[in-house]
């Protein structure tokens, strides 16, 4: 059988249309192969794409839209400015500016940002009029001023980030700031070393959420200035600052102080100043601070001072203020235990007492408001006295110690002549090291008569005081004792009898 030419042909056009087909084929299963991958790099979802980025951070930012996610390779990146909502993560990202410019710029509401090292600006991480963003997990030093700030912004998270060393040369600021920002999250965060604060609310911050952080090595740990009210700072360690843990400035009331750490401050552990009243201060441990453990004064009035831990300061409370409440605290083992110059309340109605002071030296063996009826009742038999004006009716009994104790004493001989020696012993029991340990003569509780330094030998101290310019009769023998802490105890050690020696007469 013949093939014509005209059949050959068209055989011929149809492999090449075949072909033709298989090679468009191919092409578009690269190209389908294609829009698979590059799927992989922009996963489009409800809430917008993610879109991975490994330079030019701000061109990304401009390019993307509200609800998109941007995941940042490592690297070092200029500041940015976000001013749509979007989702930045960072994976060994460092974003960095000059001393003038902010780090990252946020001008809009619902934006987050995590993980990312943020350094050297003037600002690290600002907030301007932005709401609803959460500032989570990022590492943000050495800027000029604020490490965070939030300015006129409000119901923001500020969660798990370092911000420290900021501020500490030039001016010294913050590490974290609000201003003008309301019922924001500020919780579990690390602000180190700042050249003032590490957090500071200035002016009319409230309603925010202090929660979990670690404010230690700043000036101040915590410092509110200005018309801040009702903010729950709670569970916060502010210890170990060159002036106070928390400080309360100028009209900061209503705030809620719970459950928080503030020791070896060297100033204060908790300062309320300047009509920063109607606070309450409950549950905290406010210890080993330099001056005060907590200082109320300057018409800070109507603050409620219960259950907390006030131990170890030169002044465990000072009050220069009315009107507060203080009971249920361990007021313990402080150089002055309260001053307390105002006019104020230091126990709670019967039965619930007042505070317990590690110094009260009196009995529990009547019960009642009038502590008038047979029976013990956990609570003092006598007030405690504070200052002329001020008194806890009902001292807590708990196991009360002393700061200083004298286990034994000696006085030979009881009765002797006139220039002769009293040989004094005394062993001594104190939490902290003595300084100065002495014995001076009393009579008829007139001005002391001589002076005799005690010295330590073996489980005693020791030492003998001349009567040769005593007069005849029976004097008070009073030992001093003073602690590396500053508290002093004055105890009688007994009394001793004086006589004329015979032929000798008195002048």
């Amino acid at each position: 059988m013949k093939i014509s030419a005209t059949m050959k042909m068209s055989a011929t056009l149809a492999l090449l249309t075949s072909r033709q087909l298989l090679m468009k084929v191919g092409r578009l299963r690269t190209i389908a192969f294609c829009i698979l991958f590059a799927a992989l790099l922009i996963t489009s979802t409800g809430n917008g794409a993610t879109i991975q980025v490994s330079s030019n951070l701000q061109t990304a930012i401009d390019a993307a839209s509200p609800g998109d996610t941007l995941l940042v390779a490592a690297g070092v990146y200029d500041k940015i400015t976000i001013q749509k909502s979007l989702n930045l993560r960072g994976n060994g990202t460092v974003i960095r500016a000059g001393n003038r410019d902010a780090c990252v710029n946020i001008d809009a509401d619902n934006v987050s940002i995590s993980g990312f090292v943020v350094r050297d600006g003037f600002y690290g991480i600002k907030l301007n009029h932005a709401n609803g963003c959460i500032i989570a997990n990022n590492t943000v030093i050495y800027c000029a001023q604020p490490g965070i700030a939030l300015l006129f912004s409000d119901g923001n998270t500020i969660t798990g980030n370092n911000a420290s060393f900021n501020g500490i040369v030039g001016e010294g600021w913050y590490g974290i700031y609000l201003s003008n920002s309301n019922d924001n999250l500020i919780t579990n965060n690390v602000a180190y070393g700042n050249g003032a604060y590490g957090i500071n609310l200035f002016p009319s911050c409230s309603n925010n959420t202090i929660r979990g952080n670690v404010l230690q090595g700043n000036m101040y740990g915590l410092y509110m200035f200005r018309d801040c009210a009702k903010n729950l700072i709670e569970n916060n360690n502010m210890s170990r600052n060159t002036n106070s843990g928390l400080d309360l400035r100028i009209n900061c009331t209503g705030n809620l102080i719970l459950n928080n750490t503030m020791e070896n401050n060297v100033v204060a552990g908790l300062t309320l100043m300047e009509d920063s009243g109607g606070n309450t201060i409950g549950w905290n441990v406010i210890q080993g601070n330099g001056r005060y453990g907590l200082q109320v004064q300057s018409r800070s009035d109507g603050n409620t001072i219960i259950y907390n831990n006030i131990s170890g300061s030169q002044t465990g409370i000072f009050l220069d203020s009315d009107e507060n409440k203080i009971y249920g605290n361990r007021i313990s083992d402080n150089t002055i235990q309260a001053d307390d110059r105002g006019k104020n309340c230091w126990n709670a109605q019967y039965p619930k007492g007042g505070n317990l002071w590690s110094d009260y030296l009196g009995q529990d063996e009547m019960q009642g408001p009038e502590q008038d009826a047979p029976g013990k009742d956990g609570i003092g038999d006598e007030p405690y006295r504070i200052s002329e004006n001020g008194k806890d009716q009902y001292p807590i009994i708990d196991g009360q110690v002393k700061q200083i104790v004298v286990l034994a004493k000696e006085l030979t001989p009881a009765e002797l002549r006139l220039g002769d020696s009293v040989a004094i012993k005394a062993s001594l029991q104190s939490k902290y090291d003595l300084l100065q340990v002495t014995a001076r003569a009393y009579q008829d509780g007139w001005e002391a008569q001589g002076y005799s330094r005690l010295v330590l030998s073996g489980d005693f101290y020791q030492g003998e005081f001349s009567t040769a310019l005593l007069e005849p009769g029976i004097y008070d023998i009073v030992l001093s004792a003073r602690d590396a802490r500053g508290y002093e105890l004055r105890e009688s050690l007994g009394t001793v009898k004086i006589t004329t020696r015979r032929g000798q007469t008195s002048t």
